[in-house]
């Protein structure tokens, strides 16, 4: 019987899984690519298990294709996949603020605000893309949480996990007007929770995660990353 991998090893192949799909997503990891056990084994400074397990979840998910005793070619996502999964992704977290508007905490309310509010777009300070993914996760973890539902904080993990929500900085990273319009969303749907406001608080989520979709995208078609996928 094949033995299952442990908790460190579960931990480590999931922290695989979201690199590997975040660089396939950008084309860090073009498409036609080989990912080589071995390789990313040494990569992520691990045994091959966690490597393995990652993998077959991508090969599960039509990502890349598993080829016995060569490794795993990438397919990549389409455009059609990052649209379709930001369409779940939008009405699922809009459905999360619409429930935080009527919900959240006064301390999640801190939270939320801290997190978009402290984001500081001076581009003379380090690291800007980590400081921008961090912002966003704590923005959006929190409204989910907020939202006091457990299988819909399931369902929207599982949505991250096909597509990785920081994804959308790639199309960010060189405008700053791009960047303050993802800011001002933050903000407008922050003051509609705050206000008890569920329908608008939905609304604007929805638009907002459709808004960096669309960016997404349109960065991607710009880098030709879904050329080979398209068959040209």
């Amino acid at each position: 019987m094949a033995a299952h991998p442990d908790g460190g090893d579960l931990a480590k192949s999931d922290e695989i899984l979201l690199a590997l799909q975040r660089g396939i997503l950008l084309g860090d990891r073009p498409v036609g690519s080989w990912l080589r056990h071995e390789a990313l084994a040494e990569e992520f400074g691990t045994s091959r298990t966690p490597v393995r397990e990652a993998l077959r979840v991508l090969h599960a998910r039509g990502v890349v294709t598993i080829v016995r005793n060569r490794g795993a070619q990438v397919n990549g996502h389409s455009s059609r996949d990052i649209r379709e999964l930001g369409e779940v992704r939008s009405q699922l977290e809009g459905f999360a603020a619409g429930l935080a508007a009527q919900r959240i905490t006064d301390a999640q309310v801190k939270r939320m605000e801290t997190a978009w509010q402290e984001f500081d777009l001076d581009p003379d300070i380090g690291d800007r893309g980590r400081r921008w993914a961090e912002s966003n996760d704590a923005f959006h973890s929190v409204i989910v949480e907020a939202s006091g539902n457990r299988q819909l904080s399931l369902s929207i993990q599982d949505i991250h996990g096909r597509l990785p929500p920081n994804s959308s900085y790639a199309a960010y990273a060189g405008s700053t007007q791009l960047m303050r319009r993802n800011l001002a969303e933050h903000a407008a749907v922050a003051k509609a929770i705050v206000d008890g406001d569920a329908d608008t608080a939905r609304e604007l989520m929805t638009r907002h995660i459709m808004s960096s979709v669309d960016a997404t995208i349109r960065w991607a078609e710009e880098q030709d990353l879904f050329r080979l996928q398209d068959g040209s």
